[in-house]
């Protein structure tokens, strides 16, 4: 009977079927199945939580600068957005081979703390912190991800358009494993953000700062091979192969990064002094101090580690001064690692860095 009733509606005129709407024709017809066969479904409900979300992409996006390429993940699992910078080059942009992702948390209400900073079981000083719980899920997932690639949470407040930010990469290992090292048996956790983290005050620069980070572990490998490499590498051949070692990492896309990592701006003032004088400033004070205290330092009478060969004091101090170079190279590995990737965290190492 109901597809003999189906039929009927559909070979009927439409100014008839008008009539017959309104004459509550369907309602005779189908009696207390009415609404079963003429009220539309619900269907896909778009819920305020999915608005918000989509108004704070949209507030972080407006945020970055237009030759930017932000790319959207749809469906996303853990990651809402990839971002491709890209630098001033002639009349346009050049990408600058470095990208960056970001997860985007939406709020009509920022949750404002008091966070017990400590040292080791110390407390330190108490900071202004932003709440915000997360699914372990999430955070499993970026720490799966490793260090290389930065995954930058920004907890949006669509109200005030405010932008607070957090590498969760280096606040799973620095901050959350230390406290809570079975932290993804849980549902989720309570993730804290300095309120200083607020991208609105600190400018794009941070974020340029962020995505630098796989270059800074490719220079970082680079350094540890060439320092290997110089370890089995006679004092004779120590000059030549320095300088071409010394070219390639300066070839290293990491030298902006100079502004954050003052460390680094140092090392590149001794690379930038030594392949102009043929000597480091570490060497050249040493010779000097030694040239005031008398002593020759041209004479032939030192002995070199690896050769019986006799040498000028001059070309000893010299010879050294190329290694510590990449003493320091090495060094800002490990700083870089204990220090550096603590900025920007609710930790005592950001309060005296």
């Amino acid at each position: 009977m109901v597809d003999e009733e189906i039929v009927l509606l559909h070979i009927m005129s439409r100014r008839n079927f008008r009539r017959f709407l309104k004459g509550k024709g369907i309602r005779k017809l189908f009696g207390e199945n009415e609404r079963r066969y003429y009220k539309l479904g619900e269907g896909k409900k778009r819920t305020l939580q999915h608005i918000k979300g989509e108004n704070g992409v949209d507030i972080l996006k407006n945020f970055f600068p237009e030759e930017w390429v932000v790319r959207e993940y749809i469906p996303d699992y853990g990651i809402d957005l990839s971002v491709e910078l890209f630098t001033p080059y002639d009349t346009g942009f050049i990408t600058s081979g470095e990208h960056i992702f970001f997860q985007v948390k939406a709020t009509e209400s920022i949750k404002q703390a008091r966070l017990d900073i400590k040292n080791g079981s110390e407390s330190i000083q108490k900071a202004d912190v932003i709440k915000f719980v997360l699914d372990t899920d999430l955070l499993f997932t970026v720490e799966k991800m490793g260090n290389a690639v930065p995954v930058i949470l920004t907890v949006v407040d669509i109200g005030k358009e405010d932008i607070y930010f957090l590498c969760l990469n280096d606040y799973i290992e620095k901050v959350l494993i230390p406290a809570d090292p079975n932290y993804m048996e849980k549902e989720s956790k309570t993730i804290y953000i300095p309120i200083e983290n607020r991208l609105n005050n600190m400018g794009i620069d941070i974020i340029k700062w962020y995505a630098k980070r796989a270059k800074l572990y490719a220079f970082f490998n680079k350094i540890n091979e060439q320092s290997r490499n110089l370890k089995y590498c006679s004092s004779y051949e120590l000059e030549e192969k320095a300088k071409n070692y010394l070219n390639i990492i300066l070839r290293n896309d990491v030298w902006s990064a100079c502004d954050y990592f003052p460390a680094l701006k140092n090392v590149k003032d001794e690379i930038d002094y030594y392949l102009k004088n043929g000597i480091t400033k570490f060497a050249e004070d040493a010779i000097k101090s030694r040239i005031k205290l008398g002593m020759n330092v041209d004479e032939e009478i030192w002995e070199l580690e690896d050769s019986s060969c006799l040498v000028s004091l001059r070309k000893s101090v010299s010879l050294q001064g190329i290694r510590n170079i990449w003493g320091q190279l090495e060094n800002l590995a490990d700083l870089f690692e204990d220090v550096i990737r603590e900025y920007f965290l609710p930790t005592y190492m950001n309060t005296i860095a």
